[in-house]
């Protein structure tokens, strides 16, 4: 067992220094410019190092269909976009301690640049807190489709970066996802980049020790299960009310809709944690998912083009309004009791606003006017513009918040 676990990770690991070399020539789309023989072979070969993980664990379909995408891709000339769409549908995520390897071209989003739809593969075992069981009891979620995974190896777009997530609908096609049938979270990733990137920054521009801080200084083990606990919730709080995520995917990930929703659930998350003592991680899940929002996402370098830090800037707006947050000639003043009172306001609006809306067009044409309150628009391919007011967030600034993680095997 010992001996095929261990030619298992090498293949991994092997297959993850192939994808590295062939993402290197793919542009954004993941075509590749000026494809020649060597980039077939490459190819090729990933595909048989590949074979060797599949088969070891018995994903013999999804190996079928990755044969099956990447001699589509070379009859079609290595050029054009590529179109993993029967490997994204073969790809079954793993079971409670099992492992499971993918390999395709994928979106890593918020990893390291350059960014797009590369060549990638991981190895992950999952591992789901037994908080999360408990928790079911009381938030049954049987809608759920997520799954907590350890990262154990992977190739630069998931191994790098601030990439937590892998959904289906990060893999190219050309045929939309119709139902999300798994969704991976790396979180033994997080608590390197939370406290890395979301804890220094919270002490440097929030000032009078008001700076949300239960989540710092978690043991792994604490923090990858609060994290997955977070995880839990939100995703629940996502099928639940009028227009819930699974039956409303396409509106849902309109960027406005969906700016509203992220900042709706993690705000239902919030308050789940503040009034119900059965939840587990409390303190720790309340100062992350603050720290997160308010810090880290909005301090990104192309934060004005990235999903999360609008949901931070937007949200930062929202609690200024409301006294969340006060700014002082040192920096920014956190008052706790009135973000929980903000955020209480906001559930309010957000459902009432799903229930006056009855059509998709509608709640559309809502969410725009309803985000361009807080988020002005920015130009050319930028989402939004921060206003002075919201530049406080990016006070401060250090070198090391430009570093690019990276994560190494015996790290993760």
């Amino acid at each position: 067992m010992r001996a095929a676990t261990a030619e298992l990770h090498g293949a991994a690991r092997e297959v993850s220094a192939l994808a590295d070399g062939f993402r290197a020539g793919q542009d954004r789309d993941g075509s590749v410019p000026g494809a020649g023989p060597d980039d077939i072979a490459l190819l090729r070969a990933i595909v048989r190092r590949s074979a060797d993980a599949l088969l070891a664990l018995g994903a013999e379909r999804q190996l079928a269909a990755l044969r099956s995408d990447t001699d589509a891709w070379i009859a079609a000339g290595l050029h054009t976009a590529p179109d993993f769409g029967a490997t994204r549908d073969s790809f079954a995520p793993p079971g409670r301690d099992e492992l499971a390897f993918f390999v395709g071209c994928a979106l890593t989003t918020n990893s390291a640049p350059p960014v797009g739809r590369r060549m990638e593969c991981f190895l992950v075992r999952r591992r789901e807190p037994r908080e999360i069981d408990v928790l079911a009891e009381f938030y049954p979620h049987p809608k759920n489709n997520c799954q907590s995974v350890v990262l154990l190896t992977g190739s630069a777009g998931f191994r790098s970066g601030n990439c937590l997530v892998f959904f289906p609908e990060n893999v190219p096609s050309s045929r939309p996802v119709e139902s999300q049938s798994y969704a991976l979270f790396f979180f033994n990733k997080f608590r390197r980049i939370h406290e890395e990137l979301a804890i220094p920054p919270a002490g440097r521009i929030m000032v009078d020790r008001t700076a949300p801080a239960a989540s710092t200084g978690l043991r792994p083990d604490v923090c990858y299960d609060a994290r997955s606990v977070w995880g839990y919730l939100h995703d629940y709080h996502h099928h639940q009310g009028r227009w819930p995520l699974d039956e409303n995917v396409a509106l849902k990930t309109n960027w406005f809709v969906g700016l509203l929703e992220e900042t709706k659930v993690d705000a239902k998350t919030v308050l789940a944690a503040v009034d119900d003592d059965r939840v587990p991680f409390r303190d720790e899940q309340i100062d992350m998912i603050l720290l997160e929002r308010l810090v880290r996402y909005p301090r990104s370098r192309v934060a004005t083009r990235n999903f999360d830090a609008g949901t931070g800037v937007f949200l930062y707006s929202w609690f200024r309004e409301r006294g969340g947050i006060g700014v002082t000639p040192g920096g920014l003043r956190f008052d706790r009791a009135a973000a929980i009172s903000a955020l209480r306001e906001y559930v309010r609006e957000i459902e009432d606003l799903e229930e006056r809306v009855s059509t998709p067009d509608l709640y559309r044409s809502e969410a725009i006017s309803y985000v361009r309150r807080y988020l002005r628009e920015g130009e050319d391919r930028d989402r939004f513009a921060f206003s002075p007011d919201q530049e406080n967030l990016l006070l401060h600034r250090s070198a090391a918040e430009d570093d690019q993680l990276v994560f190494a095997d015996g790290e993760l």
